[in-house]
């Protein structure tokens, strides 16, 4: 092997050309014309939009000084984030360890992907900035577009350097199985007793943990703190203005967040499963019994706070219930369809409901009914992909 350092960028792209030629003709003439025209569509709407409020994005000086950047460096840490352990997973795959390959070996294969990754992302985001000053006719677009560029660089950047120093650190061999490195966390009672229950360790496996044992991360703990610290000042806002609203909101938005950061799906696509008796939905349903839990534990702290402000709306809080359950519902199959890849069925979940909502509020109620068809496509296909491969 001459270029070893090229292996987890190679193995991208086989990926992805494997992924693009086991999608059948007709799905493809879909995809193409059906993605094709959504993409003209919402391209045509976001241009109509920048011209629409080109005055109102003028004046204020602090969305170009502050929120320009800031959201710059954020989209550039996220995106780093997302390559990076994509070529982390690619330089530690399993079956590489049949070859001579160092842990520095290793490294520079995942730097490799992400710098190659990474600068045709970096040198994409200037001109789509550019183009938008433009159309809102900003002074100085070009300059405005290479600053975004260059925060978004910088974002990931630090993210992508953050996240290959700890995988690669010395000592620590990411290619080794969860299962083979040392027993760390703790054992919870009710997790294990809820985790044994029908498919036996089905949440554990789908987590990459041992049998009831939980391993706090630093993510995990991050994600924790953040998402409690918005449920305290939302609860402490409801209380103090006799409001259901605020901590109404945060029960919903905290709920799901929870739900997304906790649902893994991949084990749907293990080939173990196609072989035993074992239905589709039997098993999806069964991955989200813990993130669901998870989910309603959160949503019971805010739910409750809102009532004992307002008791008066108590729908509010009921409502809150509900629509948690619909869009953890409606994530649970993008998760199912993007089944190895959690962030990118975030993403796009994330995406088809600002799309959807923005798609609402102009032409009503029939909006929902293409949602709803996207909704089961996605169930269909990632039925069709647990049966078949």
């Amino acid at each position: 092997m001459r270029r070893p350092e090229n292996l987890a960028l190679i193995l991208l792209w086989r990926e992805l050309r494997h992924a693009l030629s086991g999608v059948s003709k007709s799905d493809a003439v879909v995809l193409t014309l059906g993605g094709g025209f959504l993409l003209a569509y919402g391209m045509a709407d976001v241009v109509t939009a920048l011209r629409a409020h080109a005055a109102a994005l003028h004046q204020p000086s602090v969305l170009w000084t502050i929120g320009l950047p800031v959201t710059s460096t954020a989209l550039g840490a996220a995106v780093g984030l997302a390559v990076a352990n994509a070529a982390i997973a690619r330089a530690s795959a399993p079956f590489l360890k049949a070859l001579p390959l160092s842990l520095k070996a290793r490294r520079a294969m995942a730097c490799r992907a992400v710098l190659s990754i990474g600068v045709l992302l970096c040198v994409s985001v200037a001109p789509v900035i550019a183009t938008a000053c433009v159309l809102i006719a900003k002074p100085r677009a070009l300059a405005w577009g290479l600053a975004a560029g260059a925060m978004f660089a910088f974002g990931f950047a630090a993210m992508t350097f953050r996240r290959l120093s700890v995988a690669f650190h010395i000592g620590i061999d990411p290619t080794a199985e969860p299962s083979r490195r040392p027993s760390r966390g703790f054992q919870i009672p009710w997790l294990s007793q809820l985790d044994r229950r029908g498919l036996a360790w089905f949440g554990a496996w789908a987590w990459g943990l041992r049998a009831g044992r939980l391993h706090p991360s630093g993510r995990m703990l991050s994600a924790t703190g953040v998402l409690g610290l918005a449920a305290l000042l939302s609860i402490d806002a409801s209380l103090a203005r006799h409001q259901a609203g605020p901590a109404a909101l945060a029960s919903v938005i905290g709920g799901v967040g929870v739900f997304m950061l906790s649902l893994r799906c991949h084990p749907l696509g293990a080939p173990v499963l196609r072989a035993a008796p074992l239905s589709f939905t039997r098993a999806w349903a069964r991955l989200l019994r813990l993130p669901m839990v998870l989910s309603v534990m959160f949503f019971i702290l805010p739910a409750s706070a809102a009532l004992a402000a307002q008791p008066t709306v108590w729908a509010m809080p009921v409502g809150s219930g509900l629509g948690l359950l619909i869009l953890n519902g409606i994530y649970a199959v993008f998760a199912a369809y993007f089944m190895t890849a959690p962030i990118v069925a975030a993403a796009s979940f994330l995406a088809a409901i600002a799309y959807a909502t923005y798609e609402y509020l102009e032409y009503g109620n029939t909006v929902l009914i293409g949602f709803a068809a996207l909704v089961a496509l996605l169930w269909h296909r990632a039925r069709k992909r647990f049966y078949h491969g």
